[in-house]
């Protein structure tokens, strides 16, 4: 039945406004805090678009954690999912740019290099939308060579979560939780050749699982 519901605009249009709605009110419970907040708030203010990169493991948290002050786009199918994900990020502020990075991965690559040509920021998840799971591609250092713009990783962790059962064991915050998030150093990549491409992608990947493991042993250690 769901799946009926959302081939329609306006059927897809309330499943992801009520998707939003649900994890707006998860979050509003969740005791947040940003580990270094002034120095990341001094980051982010100095900068003309960056490309926030985080495991797809914890997207469900960084629409919401996403200082709202900056615009930020994410990469959407226009087929019916992408669709009614759009319609939830944009609860809270989300942009979206149509492609994919399957079928057409060209043209969400210009949409995205528009976004950042502006001084905006994209949000991308490395190992999305198929995994494997912490495993980063070679879009985001791609986009990072292109457009000349920084990569930065992002994480949050919470000391209390369920995980879901599918390829990336997404992380839900139990009601109540106390949670960090954190903004991580600026990868910059537009000076690097094509030849270097892997070895940025792995120097993300481990940038990103140290990060991810960091926080989450913080959080075990929390009194």
């Amino acid at each position: 039945m769901i799946k009926k519901l959302i081939r329609s605009p306006f059927g897809n249009a309330l499943v992801g406004w009520t998707i939003g709605s649900i994890i707006a009110l998860l979050m509003i419970t969740v005791r947040w805090r940003t580990v270094d907040k002034e120095k990341s708030d001094k980051f982010m203010a100095s900068q003309d678009g960056i490309i926030m990169v985080f495991w797809h493991e914890r997207v469900m948290a960084m629409p919401w954690l996403w200082p709202s002050a900056y615009a930020l786009y994410a990469l959407q199918s226009p087929h019916a999912d992408g669709r009614m994900m759009s319609h939830a990020i944009g609860c809270f502020g989300v942009k979206t740019v149509w492609g994919s990075s399957n079928r057409n991965p060209l043209s969400g690559l210009r949409g995205l290099k528009r976004v950042l040509d502006r001084g905006e920021s994209v949000a991308i998840t490395p190992d999305g939308p198929r995994g494997p799971a912490r495993k980063s591609a070679l879009g985001p250092v791609a986009i990072a060579q292109i457009a000349g713009k920084p990569i930065v990783p992002m994480c949050w962790a919470v000391d209390r979560y369920w995980r879901a059962t599918g390829w990336d064991r997404l992380i839900i915050p139990k009601p109540f939780a106390r949670g960090r998030f954190i903004i991580g150093d600026p990868i910059y990549l537009d000076d690097i050749g094509k030849d270097q491409l892997e070895q940025a992608r792995n120097q993300l990947e481990i940038a990103l699982n140290k990060q991810a493991d960091a926080l989450d042993r913080l959080m075990t250690e929390l009194p």
